[in-house]
Formats: structure tokens, C-alpha cells, sequence
């Protein structure tokens, strides 16, 4: 059976439906869908949800031919968000989330997949026997499990076999990532003890991400990444890497082989930690204050919106994703795309008497960029919460 990837180039370069969309009122607690289900009969019928999860998947197994690259790459962003809805973390931060969270996101698939391969899905009459075969015949996830909690396992393994399409065929393997030195006191942290998470991700993670995680792209703590992730994907990423293509200029090392499990579930328990650190809007994102005393104005997702719908010919939206994101995240119709490391040797080509609205994914990495513009002279505002919100969360027009 053929290894499984989980695609973090959207973890490099993908991320969340953020449920904290800025003027979302609060709503009770969502429930995990999966403590409660009790086990079923082989030829009971499935929910609707599992109905649809399972049916796409099996398509994606049967039919790969008739799915347009596109469609995976909708379908691979709007399965994740259903994932937390059966997430059994304890630790996710559920506070704020909108209860509609499930409704939301299948009707997204269903509106990707279209009429026919409804009811092709329809067709196929599916039972939880189907469930737990494809199930248990997937390759595993480690500690995702799966007779315990199956809808979140279907979920999980469909988002791995979505991602899967999207990886770039040819990665770099294992063996040949670089070395990473751990320093033996690191290593002596067992990852059982309450704050060793934090003392191991400061140890052996900060180099790159830096103390506060948003260093490199993407930024790991950020709640528009983390609602996105599940515990379960961060661990595999930190265990064997994202797939990366040959030459790429930043290569993430892999840690299976120099941590141990206890070591980097610490890591990964760690990072969710943050989901608590962003309730507190006291805490704001590295660069926001300085992109505010540059002057750099901030707008929501609405207002964005409204600009771009006016078609004002003197604002310019400008995208500052890589060029996978760009795609695969989407952009803003109409937008003028720079990558980001070539901003500096193009940016006498943005005009200069127009407003330039920065975008990014997160609205988090933008934010330097935005600095640089306002300080060289540019009107510079920011969209504050990315294309992610603009895309996974609200639904806007977006292009591919």
C-alpha cells in the first residue's frame, strides 16, 4: 500500500477556516460529535456528513480521472475545518466557534463535487461495513484511532488522501533532509513533565520558527493556522517533515529519528497552547504594532470586500503569497501577485499614487512587507485577517 502524505505545503503553505471570523458572536461550545456515537451495525446507513466524506473519498480512489485539480484543492480545504467538529483534543480551544461549523463546510462540498457526483455517491447506498473497511485498509495515522472515534479517523484520512494529490510527486526523501544538532540537555527533556513542550519547541523548534512561531513561513501559532491543523497532522509533520520538492530553498529536517514520540506530542500539545494565547486580544501578532506606528491602516474582511467590489481604480490590491498558495489557497480576483522574496526588485513597479492594500494568507507574514512599503513611501494598508478568512471562513469570490 502506497505511503500517504499529509500535504503541508498547505502547512507550508496551507491553513485554516479560521471559526473566529472577526465579528462573530459568540456561540455555546460545539460538542464532539464523536464521544457520543455509539457503535453502530455493519448495514445501519451512515450520518450525512460520514455519507458524503466517505463518498468523495472512495470517487477520489475510483475515479481520480474525473476530478479537475481544482476540485481537489476546494475539497482538501473544506474537509479540514470538519475535522474539528470530531476533533477529541482536549485541548482544542473551542470558544467563539460558530455551531454551524458542519453544515457550513459540507454544503461547500457538495456545491465543489456538483450534482452528478452526488449522485454517484448516492448510488453507492453506503453502510458503516463500508466505513470501517475503508478504514481499516487505510494506511494509519499515528494515534488516530479510528474504532474509537470513526468520524474524526473518516475525516482525518480523507484530508490525508485529498493532500495526497496535491503533493509534489517527486519529494525529497527522508534520508537526504539535513542534519539537525539537538544538544544533549535538550534531548534529556522526557516530554512527560507539564512545560516540557515549551522548553522542547524553544530547544530544538525556535531556530526556524522562532520563540513565538511566527518566524518562518507558515506561522505555527497563529489561531488561522492552528483551527485548521489537528494534533494528529502536526505530529506527523513534525515526525517526518512536509513532502518538499528537490531544491527547495528552505527544507524542514525531520525528527522522528531524533526525538522521541513522548518529545514531539509535547511539541505539538505546546503549539495548541496558543489557541488560548490569541483569546486574549491583548496579544497581537509580531509586526502589528510596528505596521501601525508606520501608518499602515487596517481593514476587516468586509471592508476589503467593498473595495473591491467599488472597483476604486485607485487602490491596488496586491497578494504577497508564494505562487503555490497563490493557487492553491486562491486570490482576490484581480489582484496584482508579487512573490514575496522578489518585493523589493519590483517594487518601483507598484504605483505609487494608489493605496496598496497588502495581502497574505494569515494576515500575519504580510505584515513586514507592509512596513517596508509604508516606510518607502507608499499608502499602505492590510488586510487583517488574510486570504483565509477572506476564502475559508467567509466564502468570498476567489479565483485559482
Amino acid at each position: 500500500m502506497k505511503k500517504k502524505h499529509l500535504f503541508v505545503a498547505l502547512a507550508a503553505v496551507l491553513a485554516q477556516a479560521s471559526a473566529w471570523s472577526a465579528g462573530t458572536p459568540k456561540a455555546p461550545p460545539v460538542e464532539i460529535a464523536a464521544a457520543a456515537m455509539s457503535a453502530p451495525s455493519h448495514d445501519e446507513a451512515l450520518s450525512p456528513m460520514e455519507n458524503l466524506v466517505l463518498g468523495t473519498a472512495l470517487l477520489l480512489e475510483r475515479e481520480r480521472e474525473t476530478f479537475e485539480m481544482q476540485q481537489v484543492f476546494r475539497l482538501a480545504l473544506y474537509l479540514r475545518p470538519l475535522r474539528r467538529v470530531y476533533d477529541p483534543s482536549p485541548d482544542l480551544v473551542r470558544k467563539g466557534e460558530s455551531p454551524d461549523i458542519e453544515k457550513v463546510y459540507t454544503e461547500r462540498i457538495k456545491r465543489v463535487l456538483g450534482s452528478d457526483m452526488l449522485r454517484r455517491i448516492d448510488q453507492m447506498k453506503l453502510t458503516h461495513a463500508d466505513m470501517e473497511e475503508y478504514l481499516r485498509k487505510h494506511v494509519p495515522l499515528y494515534e488516530v484511532d479510528w474504532k474509537k472515534t470513526p468520524s474524526f479517523a473518516l475525516v482525518e484520512y480523507a484530508v490525508n488522501d485529498f493532500h495526497e494529490q496535491i503533493a509534489p510527486p517527486q519529494t525529497i526523501d527522508p534520508k537526504d533532509k539535513p542534519e539537525y544538532y539537538i544538544a544533549g540537555s535538550i534531548r534529556q527533556i522526557s516530554g512527560r513533565n507539564p512545560g516540557d513542550g515549551q522548553k522542547l519547541f524553544e530547544g530544538v523548534c525556535s531556530s526556524c520558527h522562532g520563540m513565538d512561531g511566527q518566524g518562518r513561513f507558515p506561522p505555527i501559532v497563529m489561531k488561522s493556522y492552528l483551527s485548521l491543523h489537528s494534533d494528529h497532522e502536526h505530529f506527523e509533520i513534525v515526525k517526518g517533515g512536509p513532502p518538499q520538492k528537490p531544491g527547495a530553498p528552505i527544507v524542514m529536517p525531520t525528527f522522528g529519528d531524533k526525538l522521541t514520540n513522548d518529545q514531539m506530542w509535547a511539541i505539538v500539545k505546546y503549539l495548541r497552547t496558543w489557541e488560548q494565547h490569541w483569546t486574549d486580544p491583548r496579544n497581537v501578532r509580531r509586526g502589528e504594532a510596528e505596521a501601525k506606528a508606520a501608518k499602515v491602516k487596517f481593514y476587516s474582511t468586509p471592508e476589503v470586500r467593498k473595495i473591491w467590489e467599488s472597483r476604486n481604480k485607485n487602490v491596488v490590491l496586491l497578494d504577497l503569497q508564494s505562487d503555490i498558495a497563490y493557487r492553491i489557497m486562491g486570490h482576490i480576483p484581480g489582484t496584482l501577485h508579487i512573490r514575496p522574496e522578489e518585493l523589493d526588485k519590483k517594487m518601483k513597479k507598484i504605483p505609487k499614487d494608489k493605496e496598496i492594500i497588502v495581502i497574505d494568507m494569515f494576515g500575519s507574514q504580510g505584515l513586514a512587507p507592509a512596513v517596508e512599503l509604508a516606510k518607502a513611501g507608499y499608502k499602505t494598508a492590510y488586510l487583517a485577517d488574510g486570504m483565509m478568512d477572506w476564502h475559508i471562513v467567509r466564502d468570498y469570490p476567489t479565483e485559482y
